[in-house]
C-alpha cells in the first residue's frame, strides 16, 4: 500500500480560480473578500458577528485582549490542548491555570473547572478537542454562576453541533482555526464569532493595529488581519463544509464497524448524547499506553501516518521550566495522551485504505485481523 497521510488538504480547481481572481484584481490585503467571508461564516454558524484574523492563535489572543485580561488575572485552560491555548494567556501577562480532562471525551468538564475557580479567575477557555463539543450548558452555567466569560476554543470543531445548536453560536465567543488540516482552510487563518456587538468592535480595532479609523490608534493593537487572498479561498471552502463533514462521517462509521470487534484492546471515540454532530478533526483511538509507541512505529513501517495528538501543556519543556510542572502534575491529561493515536481521516480516502489502516492497527497490537 502506498503512503497514507493522517490528513490531506481538500482544494479544488474552483478554489484556485477564486484565489487567482483576487491576485489579478490587484487588491491583495484586507478588503471586500474578507467582508464577504465574515458575513458568510456568521450566517453558517448562526452568529451575529464573525471577525476574521490571520490564525487561530490570533483569534484566541484578540478575545483576551478585547476582554482586557491582564496581569494577575487567572485564565482556566485544559492541559490537554494545543500549545497556543496556553501561550495566549501569557501574551497578556495573565496567570495560566491548567486543569484536567475527562479521559473519555478528552474535554474538560464543568466540575473540573469549578474546582479551579478563585476570586482572580477572569476567563474560562475550554477546548472542543478533536472537534467534539464540550458540554456547553454545564460549563456556561458555571461561568454564569461566577460571572466569568467562557471563551470557547473551537479551533477544531467547525460544523459540530451541541444539542442541535451550531458551535459558533453558543458561548460568548468561539475561536476557529483554518490551518490546512481543519474542516476548511485558508492556508493560515482564523475567525472569532460572537453575539456581543461592543466586544466585536473592540476586536476589530485591536486586530488592525489598534485603529478606530485610518491612522487613528486608540489602543495597543496587533497586525492580525486576514487578507483577501485567504478569504477568497475560505469563501469557496465554506461552501463544501457540509460535504466535508458527510465524508468524514462515512470514514468514522467504517472505522467503528471494524474496531467494534476489538473493543477489548481498542477504544473508539466516545460520543456523549449532547453531541448532535462531531466535526471529526481527527479520529482518535485509545490503546494500552505501553503498546502505543510500538504500534505507531509498526504503522509507520507500513506506510500509515499517525499523530499522537498534542502533548499536554504541562509536559512541554517551556512550561516545565517557567511554571515548575512535571509530567505528573496533571496525571489524567498525561495518561490520556499516552494512550491516544490519531488515524488517517480525510475526504477522498478509499475504503481499501481505511481497511488497510484498521488491519495494520490490529496487527500492530499483536492480534490476528478477522
Amino acid at each position: 500500500m502506498d503512503f497514507i497521510p493522517v490528513a490531506n488538504v481538500w482544494v479544488e480547481e474552483e478554489d484556485a480560480k477564486a484565489v487567482y481572481e483576487v491576485v489579478r484584481s490587484g487588491w491583495l490585503s484586507k478588503g471586500k473578500k474578507v467582508d464577504e467571508f465574515e458575513s458568510n461564516f456568521a450566517r453558517e454558524v448562526n452568529a451575529k458577528h464573525a471577525i476574521a484574523v490571520n490564525s487561530g492563535t490570533s483569534a484566541l489572543h484578540v478575545v483576551l485582549a478585547a476582554m482586557e485580561i491582564g496581569l494577575n488575572d487567572e485564565v482556566i485552560v485544559p492541559s490537554l490542548t494545543f500549545i497556543s491555548s496556553a501561550n495566549v494567556v501569557l501574551y497578556q501577562k495573565a496567570k495560566l491555570v491548567l486543569v484536567e480532562n475527562d479521559p473519555l471525551t478528552f474535554n474538560t468538564t464543568a466540575e473540573i473547572i469549578e474546582k479551579a475557580i478563585t476570586p482572580k479567575t477572569k476567563a474560562i477557555m475550554p477546548v472542543d478537542m478533536n472537534g467534539m463539543p464540550i458540554d456547553y450548558d454545564a460549563i456556561l452555567s458555571v461561568g454564569k454562576k461566577y460571572n466569568i466569560p467562557v471563551i470557547a476554543d473551537s479551533a477544531e470543531s467547525l460544523g459540530a453541533r451541541y444539542k442541535g445548536k451550531q458551535v459558533g453560536e453558543i458561548a460568548e465567543t468561539h475561536c476557529f482555526s483554518f490551518f490546512p488540516n481543519k474542516a476548511i482552510t485558508t492556508g493560515e487563518g482564523g475567525m472569532v464569532t460572537t453575539n456581543n456587538s461592543s466586544l466585536a468592535e473592540k476586536m476589530r480595532i485591536i486586530l488592525n493595529q489598534g485603529q478606530s479609523e485610518r491612522y487613528r490608534h486608540v489602543t495597543l493593537g496587533y497586525n492580525y488581519r486576514m487578507n483577501d487572498i485567504q478569504a477568497a479561498l475560505g469563501i469557496m471552502q465554506l461552501k463544501r463544509l457540509n460535504q466535508f463533514l458527510c465524508e468524514k462521517e462515512k470514514i468514522v462509521k467504517r472505522y467503528n464497524e471494524i474496531f467494534k470487534n476489538y473493543s477489548n484492546i481498542i477504544q473508539c471515540p466516545h460520543m456523549p448524547q449532547y453531541v448532535t454532530q462531531h466535526s471529526w478533526y481527527m479520529y482518535a483511538i485509545q490503546v494500552d499506553e505501553h503498546k502505543r509507541d510500538s504500534l505507531v512505529q509498526y504503522l509507520t513501517q507500513n506506510n500509515v501516518q499517525t499523530r499522537l495528538s498534542f502533548p499536554p501543556v504541562h509536559t512541554q519543556p517551556f512550561y516545565q521550566q517557567q511554571l515548575g510542572y512535571s509530567n505528573e502534575s496533571y496525571p489524567v491529561a498525561y495518561r490520556t495522551w499516552k494512550r491516544l493515536i490519531n488515524l488517517p481521516i480525510w475526504p477522498g480516502i478509499s475504503n481499501a485504505q481505511i481497511e488497510y489502516v484498521a488491519q495494520k492497527v490490529i496487527e500492530g497490537l499483536g492480534i490476528r485481523f478477522k
